[in-house]
């Protein structure tokens, strides 16, 4: 009896064991909250707020580094080995800048990094829609997208330059990838996760997709979309609302087949240039 009695203490310990060990793992699924689980759209909004937060902390580090350039180079001048310098290590402040220039009151270039953008040095770019912005306004500002030189699409972030007595020098101005700066973000938010993100300029052009061939095509004009008017639809509602959510049916990812999908979206912004970031998960 004896015997009998601690084998069922021993069996009963391990039982215990067992129950704790699944109920641990249990709590660590994703979408799982001891045994309640978490509802799809919860779990939805929360992604997007993570990815909405971080896109925005990387946006005011690339407006605050263009600021503080342009402190500097109030000081030092915008051209010159001086203001070379400035250049050099704000344009190797992120993996997503190209390249940062100054241009005087002209719309001529005066200093250029990195070495490949030294070609611009001299060049008049005064007929630029970007450059007459920036030079008429003497204000900061982030552009729409616009086509690379070298392919593909960048965006513009620009800062008068002042000298300390308030005179005006000049533009500094930084072209960046956005694709580059969205994409190691979202990689890391949809990790082992069903779902998607998509960013767009408000007005429709696409800044980030799963699928690369996207970006730059603006959904209201694009033939691709044309076989699907909700797209226009909720392309409608995203330039009107700041959040929302809506459904309409695409391609699955890699253009297979066509799938219901629904969205919940947020806004990043600078200097009045507004992303809609959106959280897509199929039906």
């Amino acid at each position: 009896m004896k015997m009998n009695w601690l084998t069922l203490v021993a069996v009963g310990v391990v039982i215990l064991f067992f129950l704790i060990g699944a109920g641990c793992l249990e709590q660590e699924n994703p979408g799982v909250t001891g045994n309640i689980p978490v509802p799809r759209h919860e779990i939805m909004e929360q992604h997007l707020q993570n990815v909405t937060a971080s896109i925005r902390y990387s946006l005011i580090g690339l407006d605050t580094n263009m600021s503080e350039t342009a402190v500097s180079l109030g000081r030092s001048g915008i051209s010159g080995p001086d203001a070379d310098t400035i250049l050099k290590a704000a344009t190797a402040s992120h993996p997503a800048i190209l390249t940062i220039i100054t241009y005087d009151g002209n719309g001529t270039v005066r200093a250029a990094e990195p070495e490949n953008a030294k070609i611009l040095l001299g060049q008049n770019l005064s007929d630029q829609d970007v450059v007459r912005v920036a030079l008429s306004t003497k204000k900061p500002m982030m552009s729409d997208l616009f086509p690379l030189a070298q392919d593909g699409t960048g965006m513009s972030v620009a800062y008068p330059v002042y000298s300390p007595d308030g005179t005006f020098l000049g533009v500094a101005s930084m072209v960046y990838v956005p694709y580059d700066l969205i994409t190691p973000i979202v990689d890391h938010e949809i990790n082992r996760t069903p779902y998607s993100f998509q960013v767009l300029q408000v007005g429709a052009r696409i800044l980030y997709d799963p699928d690369p061939g996207e970006v730059g095509r603006e959904t209201f004009n694009e033939t691709l979309y044309a076989k699907f008017p909700e797209i226009a639809r909720v392309a409608g509602r995203m330039a009107e609302n700041r959040t929302g959510y809506d459904t309409y049916s695409f391609y699955s990812t890699g253009f297979g087949r066509v799938v219901g999908k629904e969205t919940f979206w947020s806004t990043v912004s600078l200097h009045n240039t507004e992303w809609r970031v959106m959280i897509i998960g199929e039906l």
